[in-house]
Protein backbone atom coordinates (compact mmCIF):
# COMPACT_ATOMS: atom_id res chain seq x y z
CA UNK A 1 0.00 0.00 0.00
CA UNK A 2 1.59 3.54 -0.82
CA UNK A 3 1.89 6.28 1.77
CA UNK A 4 -0.60 8.55 -0.33
CA UNK A 5 -3.30 5.92 -0.15
CA UNK A 6 -2.64 4.90 3.70
CA UNK A 7 -2.44 8.54 4.40
CA UNK A 8 -6.18 8.70 2.57
CA UNK A 9 -7.60 6.13 4.19
CA UNK A 10 -6.58 7.54 8.20
CA UNK A 11 -7.69 11.30 6.91
CA UNK A 12 -11.07 9.06 5.83
CA UNK A 13 -11.55 7.74 9.44
CA UNK A 14 -10.62 10.75 11.30
CA UNK A 15 -13.40 12.35 9.23
CA UNK A 16 -15.85 9.42 10.10
CA UNK A 17 -14.42 9.71 13.63
CA UNK A 18 -15.23 13.80 13.53
CA UNK A 19 -19.31 13.21 12.51
CA UNK A 20 -20.25 10.84 15.20
CA UNK A 21 -18.40 13.00 17.55
CA UNK A 22 -20.87 15.81 16.12
CA UNK A 23 -23.73 13.73 16.23
CA UNK A 24 -23.38 12.92 20.32
CA UNK A 25 -23.04 16.32 21.10
CA UNK A 26 -26.63 16.90 21.46
CA UNK A 27 -27.32 14.21 23.65
CA UNK A 28 -24.33 14.82 25.75
CA UNK A 29 -25.56 18.52 26.38
CA UNK A 30 -29.11 17.12 27.26
CA UNK A 31 -27.43 15.08 29.96
CA UNK A 32 -25.48 17.90 30.92
CA UNK A 33 -28.75 19.87 32.10
CA UNK A 34 -30.42 16.94 33.57
CA UNK A 35 -29.52 16.49 37.41
CA UNK A 36 -29.47 12.28 38.90
CA UNK A 37 -32.85 12.26 39.93
CA UNK A 38 -34.14 13.43 36.72
CA UNK A 39 -31.85 10.84 34.70
CA UNK A 40 -32.84 7.73 36.76
CA UNK A 41 -36.74 8.86 37.87
CA UNK A 42 -39.90 7.05 35.91
CA UNK A 43 -42.19 9.17 33.85
CA UNK A 44 -44.75 9.52 36.95
CA UNK A 45 -45.74 7.11 40.04
CA UNK A 46 -49.50 7.19 40.71
CA UNK A 47 -49.69 7.14 44.21
CA UNK A 48 -54.00 7.38 44.91
CA UNK A 49 -54.08 3.88 46.50
CA UNK A 50 -53.39 3.77 50.08
CA UNK A 51 -51.69 0.07 49.48
CA UNK A 52 -49.63 0.33 47.21
CA UNK A 53 -48.00 2.76 44.31
CA UNK A 54 -48.00 2.37 40.30
CA UNK A 55 -44.29 3.52 38.90
CA UNK A 56 -45.20 4.72 35.26
CA UNK A 57 -42.61 4.44 32.85
CA UNK A 58 -42.11 1.97 29.48
CA UNK A 59 -43.41 -0.55 31.83
CA UNK A 60 -45.72 0.03 34.61
CA UNK A 61 -44.89 -1.71 37.75
CA UNK A 62 -46.47 -1.87 41.19
CA UNK A 63 -44.83 -1.08 44.68
CA UNK A 64 -46.00 -1.56 48.06
CA UNK A 65 -44.01 -0.79 51.14
CA UNK A 66 -43.61 -2.44 54.55
CA UNK A 67 -42.12 -1.92 58.13
CA UNK A 68 -40.84 -3.92 61.02
CA UNK A 69 -43.98 -4.07 63.28
CA UNK A 70 -42.83 -6.37 66.10
CA UNK A 71 -39.63 -8.79 66.84
CA UNK A 72 -38.26 -11.39 68.46
CA UNK A 73 -37.36 -11.08 72.20
CA UNK A 74 -34.34 -13.23 71.13
CA UNK A 75 -32.64 -13.46 67.32
CA UNK A 76 -29.48 -15.15 66.01
CA UNK A 77 -27.61 -13.03 63.68
CA UNK A 78 -27.44 -13.05 60.77
CA UNK A 79 -30.84 -14.88 60.87
CA UNK A 80 -33.59 -12.06 61.73
CA UNK A 81 -34.07 -10.36 58.65
CA UNK A 82 -32.03 -12.01 55.94
CA UNK A 83 -35.46 -13.41 54.42
CA UNK A 84 -35.96 -9.92 53.63
CA UNK A 85 -33.17 -8.73 52.44
CA UNK A 86 -33.14 -11.92 49.95
CA UNK A 87 -36.43 -11.69 49.07
CA UNK A 88 -36.56 -11.54 45.04
CA UNK A 89 -37.47 -7.78 43.99
CA UNK A 90 -36.89 -5.66 47.07
CA UNK A 91 -35.24 -2.43 48.54
CA UNK A 92 -34.79 -2.23 51.94
CA UNK A 93 -34.22 0.36 54.43
CA UNK A 94 -32.80 0.87 58.26
CA UNK A 95 -32.66 3.98 59.85
CA UNK A 96 -31.07 4.29 63.23
CA UNK A 97 -30.25 6.54 65.45
CA UNK A 98 -28.33 6.19 68.64
CA UNK A 99 -30.17 7.58 71.42
CA UNK A 100 -28.58 9.54 74.67
CA UNK A 101 -27.20 7.93 77.56
CA UNK A 102 -29.51 10.29 80.01
CA UNK A 103 -32.37 9.67 77.94
CA UNK A 104 -32.03 6.15 78.20
CA UNK A 105 -31.80 5.96 81.48
CA UNK A 106 -34.29 7.85 82.21
CA UNK A 107 -36.93 5.95 80.54
CA UNK A 108 -35.17 2.30 81.72
CA UNK A 109 -35.88 3.89 85.13
CA UNK A 110 -39.83 4.77 83.92
CA UNK A 111 -40.28 1.09 82.65
CA UNK A 112 -38.50 -0.46 85.97
CA UNK A 113 -41.01 1.68 87.93
CA UNK A 114 -43.85 0.33 85.21
CA UNK A 115 -42.64 -2.95 86.27
CA UNK A 116 -42.25 -3.03 89.68
CA UNK A 117 -45.66 -1.66 90.12
CA UNK A 118 -47.90 -4.42 88.15
CA UNK A 119 -45.58 -7.35 89.80
CA UNK A 120 -47.00 -6.48 92.99
CA UNK A 121 -50.43 -5.76 91.38
CA UNK A 122 -50.04 -9.68 89.95
CA UNK A 123 -48.72 -10.32 93.91
CA UNK A 124 -51.69 -9.55 95.01
CA UNK A 125 -54.07 -10.88 92.90
CA UNK A 126 -52.35 -14.26 92.96
CA UNK A 127 -51.24 -14.33 89.66
CA UNK A 128 -48.10 -16.22 90.11
CA UNK A 129 -47.30 -16.82 86.41
CA UNK A 130 -47.32 -13.21 85.51
CA UNK A 131 -45.31 -12.16 88.45
CA UNK A 132 -42.73 -14.30 87.59
CA UNK A 133 -42.93 -13.04 84.19
CA UNK A 134 -42.82 -9.54 85.17
CA UNK A 135 -39.91 -10.29 87.39
CA UNK A 136 -37.91 -11.52 84.70
CA UNK A 137 -38.38 -8.49 82.70
CA UNK A 138 -37.61 -5.90 86.03
CA UNK A 139 -34.58 -7.38 85.81
CA UNK A 140 -33.23 -7.56 82.02
CA UNK A 141 -33.92 -3.38 82.16
CA UNK A 142 -32.18 -3.11 85.47
CA UNK A 143 -29.17 -5.26 83.50
CA UNK A 144 -29.39 -3.10 80.93
CA UNK A 145 -29.44 -0.04 82.74
CA UNK A 146 -26.33 -0.67 84.37
CA UNK A 147 -24.57 -2.15 81.31
CA UNK A 148 -25.60 1.37 80.08
CA UNK A 149 -24.39 3.38 82.61
CA UNK A 150 -21.02 1.39 83.10
CA UNK A 151 -20.42 1.83 79.00
CA UNK A 152 -20.51 -1.34 77.99
CA UNK A 153 -24.00 -0.88 76.53
CA UNK A 154 -25.92 1.41 74.30
CA UNK A 155 -29.93 1.87 73.01
CA UNK A 156 -30.69 3.04 69.95
CA UNK A 157 -34.01 3.97 67.60
CA UNK A 158 -34.32 2.03 64.60
CA UNK A 159 -36.47 2.22 61.44
CA UNK A 160 -37.07 -0.98 58.88
CA UNK A 161 -38.69 -0.45 55.69
CA UNK A 162 -38.90 -2.25 52.49
CA UNK A 163 -40.40 -1.65 49.21
CA UNK A 164 -41.48 -5.14 47.30
CA UNK A 165 -42.10 -4.53 43.15
CA UNK A 166 -43.78 -6.65 40.63
CA UNK A 167 -45.17 -5.91 37.09
CA UNK A 168 -48.70 -6.84 38.30
CA UNK A 169 -51.08 -6.86 41.44
CA UNK A 170 -51.49 -10.63 41.61
CA UNK A 171 -47.60 -11.21 41.73
CA UNK A 172 -47.69 -8.39 44.28
CA UNK A 173 -50.46 -9.33 46.34
CA UNK A 174 -48.74 -13.12 46.08
CA UNK A 175 -45.56 -11.74 47.23
CA UNK A 176 -46.62 -9.69 49.99
CA UNK A 177 -48.29 -12.80 51.56
CA UNK A 178 -45.12 -14.77 50.77
CA UNK A 179 -42.85 -12.11 52.33
CA UNK A 180 -45.20 -11.91 55.87
CA UNK A 181 -44.92 -15.56 56.14
CA UNK A 182 -40.97 -15.65 55.89
CA UNK A 183 -41.00 -12.85 58.10
CA UNK A 184 -43.04 -15.24 60.58
CA UNK A 185 -40.80 -17.84 61.02
CA UNK A 186 -37.84 -15.88 62.94
CA UNK A 187 -40.69 -14.15 64.63
CA UNK A 188 -40.51 -11.02 62.78
CA UNK A 189 -43.88 -9.08 62.07
CA UNK A 190 -44.23 -6.68 59.14
CA UNK A 191 -47.42 -4.33 58.22
CA UNK A 192 -48.15 -2.77 54.86
CA UNK A 193 -47.31 0.74 54.93
CA UNK A 194 -51.32 0.98 54.78
CA UNK A 195 -52.48 5.03 53.90
CA UNK A 196 -48.30 6.05 54.01
CA UNK A 197 -47.43 4.46 50.89
CA UNK A 198 -45.69 7.25 49.49
CA UNK A 199 -44.45 8.25 52.72
CA UNK A 200 -42.65 4.59 53.19
CA UNK A 201 -41.53 4.77 49.52
CA UNK A 202 -39.88 7.98 49.86
CA UNK A 203 -38.06 7.00 53.12
CA UNK A 204 -36.73 4.02 50.73
CA UNK A 205 -35.25 5.92 48.07
CA UNK A 206 -31.30 6.61 48.61
CA UNK A 207 -32.04 10.12 49.98
CA UNK A 208 -31.12 9.43 53.65
CA UNK A 209 -34.59 10.78 54.93
CA UNK A 210 -36.87 8.57 57.29
CA UNK A 211 -40.53 10.17 56.30
CA UNK A 212 -41.99 7.49 58.55
CA UNK A 213 -42.43 7.27 62.78
CA UNK A 214 -42.19 3.26 62.87
CA UNK A 215 -39.58 2.97 65.17
CA UNK A 216 -37.97 -0.43 67.45
CA UNK A 217 -35.21 0.06 70.30
CA UNK A 218 -32.31 -2.09 70.07
CA UNK A 219 -29.29 -2.30 72.72
CA UNK A 220 -25.70 -2.77 71.05
CA UNK A 221 -26.00 -6.47 70.68
CA UNK A 222 -28.96 -6.80 68.97
CA UNK A 223 -28.45 -4.21 66.68
CA UNK A 224 -25.85 -5.96 65.27
CA UNK A 225 -27.78 -8.76 64.21
CA UNK A 226 -29.70 -6.29 61.75
CA UNK A 227 -26.68 -5.76 59.46
CA UNK A 228 -26.95 -7.77 56.68
CA UNK A 229 -22.74 -8.27 56.59
CA UNK A 230 -22.74 -12.30 55.74
CA UNK A 231 -22.00 -14.91 52.60
CA UNK A 232 -23.70 -17.70 52.17
CA UNK A 233 -20.60 -18.88 50.46
CA UNK A 234 -17.77 -19.83 52.98
CA UNK A 235 -13.94 -21.09 52.14
CA UNK A 236 -12.39 -22.19 49.25
CA UNK A 237 -12.63 -24.81 46.20
CA UNK A 238 -10.38 -26.91 47.17
CA UNK A 239 -8.43 -27.67 50.52
CA UNK A 240 -9.75 -29.77 53.33
CA UNK A 241 -13.14 -30.13 54.79
CA UNK A 242 -13.47 -28.78 58.06
CA UNK A 243 -17.68 -28.62 58.86
CA UNK A 244 -20.32 -27.51 56.64
CA UNK A 245 -22.07 -23.98 56.20
CA UNK A 246 -25.40 -24.73 58.21
CA UNK A 247 -27.15 -22.37 56.39
CA UNK A 248 -26.93 -23.96 52.98
CA UNK A 249 -25.65 -27.60 54.48
CA UNK A 250 -22.66 -27.18 51.68
CA UNK A 251 -18.97 -28.31 53.40
CA UNK A 252 -16.75 -25.94 53.83
CA UNK A 253 -13.44 -26.59 52.31
CA UNK A 254 -10.25 -24.36 53.84
CA UNK A 255 -6.97 -24.27 51.90
CA UNK A 256 -4.28 -22.42 53.55
CA UNK A 257 -2.11 -21.88 50.40
CA UNK A 258 -4.68 -20.53 48.49
CA UNK A 259 -4.06 -17.92 46.13
CA UNK A 260 -6.58 -15.43 47.45
CA UNK A 261 -5.56 -15.57 50.54
CA UNK A 262 -3.01 -12.62 51.49
CA UNK A 263 -0.43 -14.61 52.96
CA UNK A 264 -0.29 -17.89 54.87
CA UNK A 265 -0.04 -16.80 58.39
CA UNK A 266 -2.97 -18.47 60.36
CA UNK A 267 -4.38 -17.34 64.18
CA UNK A 268 -6.52 -18.92 66.66
CA UNK A 269 -8.22 -17.20 69.12
CA UNK A 270 -10.54 -18.70 71.44
CA UNK A 271 -11.40 -19.42 75.69
CA UNK A 272 -10.08 -22.93 77.16
CA UNK A 273 -11.82 -26.20 76.14
CA UNK A 274 -13.26 -24.32 73.13
CA UNK A 275 -11.28 -26.53 70.81
CA UNK A 276 -8.20 -24.83 69.60
CA UNK A 277 -5.73 -28.06 69.76
CA UNK A 278 -8.94 -29.52 67.89
CA UNK A 279 -8.87 -27.07 65.69
CA UNK A 280 -5.29 -27.13 64.91
CA UNK A 281 -4.76 -30.89 64.99
CA UNK A 282 -7.40 -31.45 62.39
CA UNK A 283 -5.66 -29.01 59.97
CA UNK A 284 -2.78 -31.13 60.21
CA UNK A 285 -4.01 -34.44 60.17
CA UNK A 286 -6.26 -33.77 57.13
CA UNK A 287 -3.85 -31.21 55.27
CA UNK A 288 -1.02 -34.41 55.18
CA UNK A 289 -3.92 -36.99 54.12
CA UNK A 290 -5.33 -35.25 52.20
CA UNK A 291 -2.89 -32.35 50.20
CA UNK A 292 0.64 -34.19 51.50
CA UNK A 293 1.74 -31.23 53.29
CA UNK A 294 4.22 -31.44 55.94
CA UNK A 295 3.56 -29.81 59.17
CA UNK A 296 6.36 -28.64 62.54
CA UNK A 297 4.86 -28.21 65.39
CA UNK A 298 6.58 -26.63 68.68
CA UNK A 299 4.71 -28.87 71.62
CA UNK A 300 5.57 -28.05 74.65
CA UNK A 301 2.73 -30.21 76.26
CA UNK A 302 3.67 -33.53 73.85
CA UNK A 303 -0.23 -33.45 73.02
CA UNK A 304 0.73 -33.65 69.46
CA UNK A 305 3.36 -36.73 69.58
CA UNK A 306 -0.25 -38.62 69.06
CA UNK A 307 -0.59 -36.82 65.68
CA UNK A 308 2.70 -37.40 64.75
CA UNK A 309 2.95 -41.33 65.30
CA UNK A 310 -0.89 -41.71 63.30
CA UNK A 311 0.62 -39.65 60.71
CA UNK A 312 4.02 -41.98 60.57
CA UNK A 313 5.47 -38.68 61.31
CA UNK A 314 9.08 -37.99 63.72
CA UNK A 315 8.79 -37.02 66.86
CA UNK A 316 11.61 -35.00 68.66
CA UNK A 317 12.17 -34.74 72.04
CA UNK A 318 14.29 -32.42 73.36
CA UNK A 319 15.67 -32.35 77.34
CA UNK A 320 18.54 -31.02 79.62
CA UNK A 321 21.12 -33.22 81.32
CA UNK A 322 21.64 -35.91 78.89
CA UNK A 323 24.22 -36.37 76.07
CA UNK A 324 21.59 -37.48 73.02
CA UNK A 325 18.54 -34.82 73.60
CA UNK A 326 17.13 -36.47 70.81
CA UNK A 327 15.00 -39.24 69.58
CA UNK A 328 13.20 -40.66 66.96
CA UNK A 329 10.30 -42.56 66.95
Amino acid sequence: MSKKKKRQQELEEQERMRELEQEKEPELEILKKKTIKELIAPSGIDASNIDHLEIISDTTRYARSFFVSSLPRMCTFPELFRDMYLFGDINTSVYINPIPEARSQTELNRTINQLETERIVAADRGNINRESIITQKRLEAEELRDQIAAGFNKLYEATIVATLFAYNMQTLDAYSKMLATEMSKNLVGIKSAWAIQEEAFKSNLPLMKNSINKSHTFDRNSMATVFPFTTSEVGHLTGIPLGYNKQTGVPILFDNFHPSLTNYNMVIFAKSGAGKSVTMKTLISRSSVLMGIESLALDAEGEYSVVADALGGINVVLRTNIKNNYKYF
